[in-house]
């Protein structure tokens, strides 16, 4: 995304010096959307997750992320569908479909390999932590 934002800011460039105003603000934009989208989901992208009492906590790059509800039901899981959100850049964040589950789910997930997924109050939340065993022991405990 980084190299589609700086090629897109060499094109504009381009149109702006051969004298086509339009295709060149048009490309800065496009530029300015892109590269503003990489820095939003850098700062989210997931590093870690804790569990307190009656939270699940997803630490991320620019701070720390408190999802309020008891949190059961920790499993297996996967992702399915995006509905809405990132699918890959800096993690898979935002709202998914879950393999082998009815509706959507919350996903703060840094790598596919590891996801599991706990129940936080009403909400399903996917997430993908270092230690994936540990994490849904300690979930089960909780």
């Amino acid at each position: 995304m980084w190299v589609a934002a700086a090629v897109l800011w060499v094109l504009a460039g381009g149109a702006l010096l051969t004298g086509d105003s339009s295709v060149g603000l048009v490309l800065v934009g496009a530029a300015a959307l892109i590269a503003g989208l990489c820095f939003y989901y850098r700062r989210r992208q997931p590093l870690g997750y804790r569990i307190e009492p009656g939270a699940l906590v997803v630490v991320e790059r620019a701070g720390e992320r408190r999802i309020d509800g008891p949190v059961a039901n920790a499993r297996d899981g996967g992702l399915g569908l995006r509905v809405f959100g990132s699918g890959g850049l800096y993690g898979y964040l935002g709202r998914f479909r879950l393999a082998g589950r009815k509706g959507p789910a919350r996903a703060y997930v840094s790598d596919l390999r590891r996801v599991a997924v706990v129940d936080v109050g009403e909400v399903a939340v996917a997430i993908s932590p270092q230690d994936k065993a540990a994490f849904l022991e300690a979930a089960r405990d909780a």
